[in-house]
């Protein structure tokens, strides 16, 4: 796809570039301090032998299900075994994390990556619950847009400058505004919809890079978006997320269709026949005594 740069899916790794300099941070992030402070991200990492292919950011929804972006699924059939979760961790290939297996993996029915990764999400479930009570708090179906200009948040493990790998710790960048569909296809040229929000701070380069898809787009603490592409150099304009309240009945229906196929039948005990009618009594035979 042509256009005056280079628009890319944020998957695409750069694996074998220099290495970030110590003092960087993502686009104008920071360290996240605590792991409570966002513990419904997942590192999502695709693995090609013993080197990293690329890497996604999930988002909890329930006990065993997270949201990505659709374009994160590399593989063409099931077998997820090169895919590692981790959750309850800030380094993205910690040891200390918890490991979970993909069972399935649902793109949107209506996903196309020719047409600017429209509909750019999916629903991942996993083997192993997550933690009590980590779920992230995501927009509502009928939740308002955000303001143009909004001040919002996004985190992730994403490389820190162009051609950066990527950074080890999660990070967050705080300062990025929300752009009107009309200023958004300004930088990106047609293709944003009602489906999509954008946001960024070109003015400082400050925003999401290079191994950042999936990356949480929040607003007031509540979720709004994932990250699904970006116009490189990273940080020159802003990037551009799947927007939740579009998709939130498509995720709790997904959910709950997964729920009634995958859940045993009930099972009934089946008590053995009670009977009311007693044995015929039977009565001794009358022995006369012997005569005499």
């Amino acid at each position: 796809m042509k256009l005056s740069t280079i628009i890319i899916a944020l998957v695409l790794g750069c694996l074998g570039a220099q290495a970030a300099p110590p003092d960087s941070r993502l686009m104008g992030g920071s360290d996240v301090a605590e792991i409570t402070d966002y513990p419904w991200v997942v590192s999502v990492i695709k693995m090609d032998g013993a080197n990293i292919a690329a890497l996604c950011i999930g988002t909890i929804v329930d006990e065993t299900h997270f949201i990505i972006p659709a374009h994160c699924k590399l593989v063409s059939d099931d077998n997820y075994s090169t895919y590692r979760v981790r959750s309850n961790t800030l380094t993205y290939n910690g040891t200390q994390a918890t490991t979970h297996e993909i069972t399935s993996w649902v793109q949107h029915e209506g996903y196309d990556e020719n047409t600017k990764w429209t509909n750019d999400i999916s629903l991942v479930t996993v083997a192993t619950e997550f933690a009590a009570n980590v779920s992230a708090p995501l927009a509502a179906a009928n939740a308002v847009d955000p303001a143009d200009k909004a001040t919002v948040t996004s985190v992730g493990w994403g490389a820190t400058c162009d051609g950066c790998e990527f950074n080890l710790e999660l990070q967050s960048v705080a300062d990025l505004r929300i752009y009107s569909q009309t200023n958004c296809n300004a930088f990106l040229g047609e293709g944003l919809n009602a489906n999509k929000v954008c946001a960024g701070n070109p003015s400082t380069q400050h925003g999401i890079c290079k191994g950042d898809s999936g990356a949480p787009l929040i607003e007031n603490e509540i979720v709004i978006g994932i990250a699904s592409y970006l116009q490189y150099p990273c940080g020159s304009a802003p990037a551009v997320y799947t927007k939740i309240s579009k998709f939130r009945t498509w995720i709790d229906d997904t959910i709950a269709s997964q729920l009634t196929t995958t859940e045993p039948p009930e099972t009934t005990t089946t008590e053995p026949p009670t009977t009311t009618t007693k044995p015929p009594e039977i009565e001794p035979p009358e022995i006369e005594p012997p005569e005499k």
